[in-house]
């Protein structure tokens, strides 16, 4: 279930991210960098907490 919620809000800060980057990038201020800047971390930690909560799959595999 919280696989699902980080993904959902990874793609909710995706998509806010690519909005301030072809919208608003020559408008930023030196505070405008900085709050892209925090979203991009933001979104570096939303992408290991996906990878690190996604469910395994079973092998299948004769030598597993």
């Amino acid at each position: 279930m919280i696989f699902y919620v980080l993904l959902v809000l990874f793609l909710f800060l995706l998509i806010n991210l690519i909005e301030i980057l072809v919208n608003d990038f020559s408008r930023l201020t030196e505070y405008g960098f900085g709050y892209l800047t925090g979203k991009i971390i933001l979104l570096l930690v939303l992408s290991v907490l996906i990878i690190l909560t996604r469910k395994k799959r079973k092998s299948t595999s004769v030598l597993d």
